[in-house]
């Protein structure tokens, strides 16, 4: 059983697999985004994002090109870095691969430098990510796809007046009802109209869920792996987890 208020209506035209991906993707692209905007303190940016190819990357380029957010992408390989630059063809994009991807960011940053880091690859990386920021810049990190660890004496927190912040979408339930059903509606709308957006890897059959776990766990996946259940016959409908 679901609390009434925690039920979310599937808008109508709206597939059973986009209805799967309608609410954890598109929720945290909305705290995400208030992060951001906190981090920016009204600037226009630069904003750093990593993984820029996978399903949030794509929803935080998507919103970056709505508001006018000035927005740097990078990816892991050159094959990846292409693929985004044909979606946001206005957005810088840099593959990591490149030995000067550094160099790369620092140049499209300009001046200012980059004010604030969307990063869900963590581990080693963190490193490079917090000399990007410019003094007073903000690390928000909200997963750890990378290997390897950094110390947090390692980072210039003090001497740069830096700020690590952790977001996580568990923290969601803590917005006010109102705050919520505001997303909920911008989630609800994402998927009623730009249903693109939510991508499904694949659909595996709940007996074949090995299979499914194994494209999960793929290094170079893009979009979610939803597990089914068979359709109903005369319902025209089957359940996406």
């Amino acid at each position: 059983m679901v609390p009434a208020e925690l039920a979310v209506p599937v808008p109508d035209g709206v597939s059973d697999e986009t209805a799967a991906l309608m609410l954890v993707n598109p929720l945290t692209l909305c705290m995400l985004y208030r992060a951001v905007e906190n981090a920016l303190r009204g600037q226009a940016g630069p904003v750093l994002q990593t993984a820029a190819g996978s399903s949030i990357g794509r929803l935080v380029s998507a919103a970056a090109a709505r508001h006018d957010l000035q927005l740097i992408n990078l990816v892991r390989s050159t094959s990846g870095a292409e693929k985004v630059r044909t979606l946001y063809p206005s957005q810088p994009v840099i593959a990591t691969c490149d030995d000067d991807w550094r160099a790369q960011v620092r140049l499209h940053a300009g001046k200012r430098g980059v004010q604030a880091v969307l990063d869900c690859v963590g581990g080693a990386m963190t490193q490079d990510l917090a000399e990007l920021l410019a003094d007073g810049g903000t690390l928000i990190s909200y997963g750890h796809l990378g290997s390897g660890t950094t110390p947090l004496e390692a980072l210039p927190l003090v001497a740069r007046a830096l700020t690590v912040r952790g977001l996580s979408i568990l923290r969601w339930m803590s917005r006010t009802r109102k705050e919520r059903a505001q997303d909920v509606a911008f989630a609800q709308d994402l998927a009623q109209n730009t249903p693109e957006l939510l991508e499904a890897a694949a659909s595996y059959d709940l007996a074949d869920f090995k299979a499914a776990v194994e494209h999960a766990r793929r290094p170079a996946k893009s979009g979610t792996v939803l597990l089914t259940t068979p359709r109903i016959d005369g319902s025209g409908h089957g359940a996406a987890r």
